[in-house]
């Protein structure tokens, strides 16, 4: 039996303080993640498919609500609270990879195990582990600057799992891949779901990358609209994700 890794419930988030700059990034958000669940976040820009991740990524506070992450309220934790909490027990994969430029592959993948203290022969083993199932382990002892993207990518997946956090958020993780990479980085992030029961929440406007998730949540204007789960191939459900797209784009005119 699965348990929620991921509780959102009615979270507003409002920015400005004066009544007439105010704005409602996002209106009564509530949905629930669970364990080994690789879902995705749909919607144009502006939508609140960013401040959703970052609210529940720890980098900023809700107006109103509730956000659990493993049993833990992380609204009601205070900032030294939340940066260890961040380091222990989420993972992140960014869309400029965010990779030490001094520092080797090893270096890099191992640094949330050196925020913790995890050093030593546990921690060799650790980063050798996840680079083996990321296929990487031949490059650990390299810069980033003379890597591939597609490397360089897979190098931000392992440093997001080395830690085995609670989930992986994922922020446009293809966006600056070239189409054989991203499809690459895709197909890993599928293995570590469904081979490793990695949790993971992805931010994405495109629709290929979302059909490799099991079921996407639509925002727009702040508000959770639509949900859609995936019950066929990924070909299906990657039409079924580009209707849905297509009849957003239709109310907008």
């Amino acid at each position: 039996m699965t348990y929620s890794v991921v509780d959102v419930r009615n979270v507003d988030k409002v920015y400005g303080k004066k009544n007439e700059n105010k704005y409602r990034a996002l209106q009564d958000i509530s949905f629930s993640i669970h364990e080994g669940e690789f879902i995705g976040i749909m919607g144009a820009s502006g939508s609140g498919k960013t401040t959703l991740l970052n609210v529940i990524s720890t980098l900023d506070k809700v107006t109103q609500g509730d956000i659990e992450i493993a049993g833990t309220n992380i609204t009601a934790m205070n900032q030294d609270a939340l940066a260890e909490f961040r380091a222990q027990k989420l993972g992140f994969i960014f869309q400029d990879f965010n990779l030490l430029e001094s520092m080797t592959v090893y270096e890099n993948i191992a640094l949330p195990l050196f925020l913790q203290n995890i050093t030593g022969k546990k921690g060799k083993e650790r980063v050798e582990e996840v680079a083996d199932i990321l296929d990487i382990k031949n490059i650990l002892d390299k810069y980033p600057a003379i890597i591939s993207g597609g490397q360089k990518q897979r190098t931000a997946a392992a440093r997001a799992l080395v830690h085995n956090p609670n989930i992986i958020l994922a922020d446009e993780p293809t966006g600056a891949l070239d189409s054989n990479n991203a499809a690459s980085l895709l197909e890993t992030l599928k293995q570590l779901n469904e081979d490793h029961n990695v949790s993971i929440m992805m931010v994405t406007h495109d629709a290929l990358s979302a059909s490799y998730c099991q079921r996407i949540l639509f925002l727009e204007d702040g508000d959770l609209y639509k949900e859609v789960q995936r019950t066929g191939t990924r070909e299906e459900f990657f039409k079924e994700i580009l209707d849905e797209l297509a009849e957003a784009g239709k109310k907008k005119l």
